[in-house]
This record gives C-alpha cells, structure tokens and sequence, in this order.
C-alpha cells in the first residue's frame, strides 16, 4: 500500500523540479490531464503543473504552442459559421444579380413595345429617328440608376452590418416601391397611360410578375433588420431632413437634386397633359410609369447627401456606385434634351426644321417646368462627376 501511494508522489515530484530548471514550459502544454488511478480515487497532476507554470511566469503567461494550439482551435470553431454567413450572402448577391436584370430587361421591352409606334394618328408619320430617340429616352436615365440600386445592394451583401444599414434600408425600400409601380402600369396599363392599352395579356402578365417579385424580395429585406413603424418614422425623418450636411463635399448639390427629383416623382402621378411628361419626356404613354425610375434617382441623391461612414470600406464602394450610376443617368438623359432641343429630330433652335414644336409639343408647351427639370438633372450630374475625398484619397495612394 505505501509503494502504491509512494509512486504518484514520486512522479509529481520529478515534474515539479523539472518544471522549476526548465527555460519554458512547453513540455507540460497538456491538451488533456494526465492522470493516475488508485482504486477508486483519481490523482491529476495537470493541476498541479498549471499552477506551478503559474507560480513561475504568471497567470496570464502562455507558450507559443499553446498559443498556436488555441489559435486552430478557434479557427475550427468559427469555420463553420462564416461558411454559413457566406452561402447565405452569395444566394442574396445572386437574387439582386438576377432580379435586377429580369427587370431590367421587362422595362426595355415594355418601353420598345409602348414607343416603337406611336397610336395617336396625328404622330403616325413620326420617323424612325424619333422612334429611336424616344425609346432611348426611356433608357438613358432609368437603367443607369437601376443598375447602380441593385449593384450597390449586391455588394452591400458582403457585410451584413453594411446591408442592414441606412443606405441599404433605402435603396430597398426605393426598389420595392418603384417595382410594386411597375407591376401595377404593367398590369393596368390604361391607368397610367392616359387611356392607352397598347401591351397583350402575356406581356402584362410577364412584366407585373417580374416587378412584383422583385418588389417583395427587396421589401422583405428591408423589414429583415426593423420594423414597419421604424420605416415610418424614418421615412419622417427623411422629409424634414433634405438640407445639406456639414462636412460632405456635394452635399448641398445632392441634397438640392433630391428635393428637386422627388418633386417630380409625384408630379407626373397628380398632374394632366402636358406636365405629366416632365421630367422623363416619354409622352402619355411612359410618362407616369417611369416616376419609379425618378424616385430611384431621388433616394440615390439622398443617400449620396448623408455623410458617408469613413470607418466602412464597403460604405464607400456602395457610394461609388451610387454616384457613378448617377452620374450616367443624369449625363444621358441631359444629352439627348439637349440633342432635341437643337433640333436633331427634324428641326429646332440651332437645326431649321419645325421637329422640336411638332413632335414634342408636350415639352415645348411647359417650358418652365422642362426648364427647372433639366437644370435639377444638370446639378446632380455637376455633383456625381465630382469625386469624393476617399476616391481621390484612394488614388493618390
């Protein structure tokens, strides 16, 4: 009995003075205690070698094979979750991807089908040219800002706390109000046409599809991280907040183009003939429906105003975005004003020729509210062509 209870003694003690001479205590790093049985009762000599390593290099003190050791352990634990996230994010990248270009790709044939002809006879003569003008009116400004909503979003998937955030809120609630607006003018065309019912039952039924799933996949991805009354007042807050903001060098062009694009979001859904086709100039036929592409333009105006987060990098990808987006749309849509107003389409100020008073009669009839809408286009271009200090900063690098 006294050798069995002498031989525990003794190994303990060779571990305790070998543990006291040695230089560092890599060899006691046990991942598992070790121990001895007696019987019924069990004798660990881990503890006792932890605290003896404690005694000597303190509590907090830790060999680099432990540390190593800890570090794979940690890195085993987490590996299973950043997978998970990661899956997750891509199957979300991948619904904007294919969402954004299924509408995209609805609204460019809607808007071939509506003004490759016109079905008034008093414009039935209207040349090829117009046709083609007209249709490209439909694409300049819309499809820019389209595109840079969705990609801004898709890369907002990359960062859960940046898609959850206020930009992305806004960017997704602005794509479900603007595509639940489509799917309801591809299903009821006359309502927003002006009487006009120039699509067939495929097409109307393919289109408000489209647009309404789009719509819902961007509203529940919005209420994901809130709630209804948290939008709302939200949505408050941003009414009464259109000024500018300190530090940000556009602000007060961004903020002056919101205001102005959210003017005429609503004007033409209120408005009758003529000014309903300002600020799109897409006649009775496009007119209404294209709002959902100014109020797109509007929040990304908005959201280019706010002082931008200087400690996410992937706020100021989305912002590039944003504004490149904007940039092109604004840019196109001015120049093909401007093409018109000259006269390229059979005669205007500078190019003889009566084109610009007889087919665009709804534009010339307006002039000041076409005036005040091409110079809120031409502020918001000024201001998205002009880079932002982290771009310049990032160049110079």
């Amino acid at each position: 009995m006294g050798t069995r209870m002498g031989i525990p003694s003794v190994i303990f003690l060779w571990c305790f003075v070998a543990l006291q001479s040695a230089p560092n205590t890599d060899a006691f790093a046990f991942n598992k205690p070790v121990t001895f049985s007696q019987g019924r009762k069990v004798i660990s000599i881990s503890h006792h070698l932890t605290e003896a390593s404690n005694a000597k290099y303190g509590a907090s003190s830790s060999s680099p094979m432990q540390r190593k050791m800890a570090s794979i352990s940690s890195d085993d634990d987490g590996a299973a979750a950043p997978t998970k996230d990661k899956v997750h994010s891509t199957l979300i990248s991948n619904m904007y991807t294919f969402t954004g270009i299924l509408s995209a790709l609805a609204w460019i044939i809607t808007a071939y089908v509506a003004l490759s002809f016109h079905p008034d006879p008093k414009f039935a003569d209207c040349t090829l040219r117009h046709n083609v003008l007209t249709m490209s009116q439909a694409f300049a400004f819309p499809l820019p800002v389209a595109w840079a909503s969705f990609e801004a979003l898709r890369k907002g998937t990359k960062n859960n706390h940046t898609l959850k955030g206020r930009t992305s809120r806004r960017l997704n609630l602005a794509v479900a109000a603007a595509s639940f607006w489509l799917a309801a003018s591809s299903a009821f065309p006359p309502a927003f046409a002006f009487g006009y019912d120039l699509y067939s039952f495929q097409h109307k039924v393919a289109a408000s599809i489209i647009h309404a799933v789009t719509g819902t996949f961007a509203l529940v991805l919005a209420l994901r991280s809130t709630s209804v009354g948290h939008i709302l007042r939200g949505l408050m807050n941003s009414l009464w907040n259109f000024g500018p903001t300190s530090g940000q060098r556009n602000s007060s062009l961004y903020a002056t183009g919101a205001a102005g694009l959210l003017y005429f979001t609503i004007q033409p859904i209120v408005s009758p003939y003529p000014l309903a086709t300002i600020p799109t100039i897409l006649g009775k036929r496009l007119s209404r429906p294209a709002s959902a592409f100014t109020l797109l333009g509007a929040v990304i105006a908005y959201c280019l105003k706010e002082e931008r987060n200087t400690d996410d990098d992937d706020d100021s990808i989305i912002r590039t975005t944003l504004r490149r987006g904007l940039a092109w749309g604004t840019a196109a849509h001015l120049c093909l004003i401007f093409m018109k107003i000259i006269g390229v389409d059979g005669g205007g100020l500078i190019f003889r020729g009566r084109g610009l008073w007889e087919v665009y009669p709804a534009m010339v009839n307006v002039p000041f509210a076409a005036g005040v809408s091409f110079a809120v286009h031409a502020v918001l271009c000024f201001g998205a062509l002009t880079k932002e200090e982290d771009e310049d900063a990032a160049e110079n690098e």
